[in-house]
């Protein structure tokens, strides 16, 4: 496991891919964010996006499961704190996401024996950038 001390401004984590099947954009908005745009590919095709679109909050879940199998598994996280979020572009079905996170900055707090992490990330399509974000998280110092 990786804590505080082990960590460096600039340390990149790279994604592994993740693709966004039709049936999953469907089946997810229809249980959390149930827009036609995200739902019904007829209606969807007629409306602003010109076609079915992911739910912003389905690509934020298929972020968190990128960056937990690139970074969190790695790294002694305790919780995330706050999440400042860019969705750039619609993800459409068939869409192969992928990117990186990379530390900003590392505030060890030796009385609490943790430390203020903040990550920025971009999720992309393999080139055009669909979602950035900047994570302040807690995560572990080393153990005394």
């Amino acid at each position: 496991m990786l804590y505080a001390q082990d960590l460096a401004i600039g340390q990149r984590f790279p994604f592994g891919t993740y693709r966004m099947e039709e049936a999953e954009i469907i089946e997810f908005a229809t249980r959390y964010d149930p827009l036609y745009i995200h739902i019904d590919p007829e209606a969807a095709a007629k409306g602003p996006f010109g076609g079915l679109i992911a739910s912003g909050l389905h690509t934020m879940a298929v972020y968190q499961r990128l960056i937990a199998e690139a970074m969190w598994s790695k790294v002694a996280g305790i919780a995330g704190k706050r999440f400042e979020i860019d969705l750039q572009r619609p993800v459409r079905p068939g869409t192969v996401l992928t990117g990186e996170a990379e530390i900003e900055s590392i505030a060890i707090r030796p009385e609490r024996n943790d430390a203020l992490m903040t990550i920025r990330a971009v999720v992309t399509d393999g080139s055009k950038p669909m979602l950035s974000l900047r994570l302040e998280s807690l995560i572990h110092a080393r153990p005394a």
